[in-house]
């Protein structure tokens, strides 16, 4: 039996990619979780987080575990939401990373759900799915799912440690200070008037989101621009990382 356990950071960032992340591992193996220290990312300290990821990825390399992170960036947000919505867009984002773990054995697909309604967020996921459901498999998609089951943990720790290095790679390529990407973070806020300088907002910048449009708004008394459509980009694209 198996647990492919699939989780998100950077739904409301106005700053940066979306990261979802997925860890596959066999039910027996759950223990060394728990016996490392593994839990919802949000309870661990930025080193303590880093710790588990390295220890994951060893587990997995030793053990045979599967790893898979799917990027989303600012532009495909945008693009997502202009013609459905964000939970729509994650949607497609988990159902992507669990067709790539499919394995043979039976087990529960769980999922941190990023619907107000757990249940018809799962149903969305397994819409997506092809041939779902596979033979012995079934959907556990719950809220507080990072906290209470140890392969969503596990992704949550993945998905969260490769947001936070992917945010401190725009704030050097940039060359400013872009704190943790969160409206409510005030060096994120700081940082916001430097990147809408120009014609258009800078790319790591989330378009659609008020905290741009507010800032746009008072910097050049207009509304900002919309995000430009490339045919070749589809609205749920995303870039696979291994």
């Amino acid at each position: 039996m198996w647990r492919i356990g699939i989780d998100e950071a950077g739904r409301g960032p106005v700053i940066g990619p979306l990261v979802v992340g997925a860890l596959c591992l066999p039910e027996v193996d759950l223990p060394l979780l728990h016996d490392a220290g593994v839990t919802d990312s949000k309870l661990l300290s930025k080193s303590k987080r880093e710790e588990l990821e390295r220890w994951i990825r060893e587990q997995a390399e030793e053990r045979g575990w599967k790893i898979e992170l799917c990027i989303s960036q600012p532009a495909e947000i945008d693009r997502a939401m202009a013609i459905t919505n964000l939970n729509d867009h994650e949607v497609s984002l988990f159902a992507s990373l669990a067709r790539r773990l499919q394995v043979d054995g039976g087990g529960v697909l769980q999922l941190d759900a990023c619907d107000v309604d757990a249940a018809r967020f799962g149903n969305n996921v397994a819409s997506r799915i092809n041939d779902w459901p596979w033979d012995g498999w079934l959907i556990d998609s719950r809220h507080g799912a990072d906290l209470h089951c140890l392969a969503v943990a596990g992704a949550s720790i993945l998905a969260k440690v490769a947001r936070d290095q992917a945010v401190h790679t725009l704030s050097s390529e940039i060359g400013i200070g872009l704190g943790s990407g969160y409206p409510s973070d005030p060096e994120t806020i700081a940082a916001i008037p430097r990147l809408i300088e120009g014609e258009v907002p800078h790319d790591c910048l989330r378009w659609g989101w008020m905290t741009v449009k507010n800032a746009w708004q008072q910097a050049y008394d207009e509304p900002p621009p919309l995000r430009p459509v490339d045919s070749k980009d589809p609205p749920n694209a995303q870039r696979t990382l291994f």
